[in-house]
């Protein structure tokens, strides 16, 4: 997914025929740290919520945001 500089997006899943993605309390805490460490970085998080079977963020992003990863060979 290609993102332009200085938009707001907003992210969300659900799950498959809505069923819970969440099932305890350190699945969210586990969410989250893995929104800390791959989303974060790269975008500034506007608001989010989690919910026992989706989620949602707005994330705004910039020019850290659109820059695409090289890989190294």
């Amino acid at each position: 997914m290609r993102f332009i500089e200085e938009n707001i997006y907003h992210i969300y899943n659900r799950g498959n025929n809505k069923q819970q993605i969440f099932f305890c309390n350190d699945d969210y805490i586990l969410f989250l740290k893995m929104i800390n460490m791959h989303i974060k970085p790269v975008c500034e998080i506007l608001c989010w919520c989690l919910m026992p079977n989706h989620f949602h963020f707005l994330v705004y992003t910039d020019e850290k945001s659109i820059k695409e990863k090289r890989q190294e060979v």
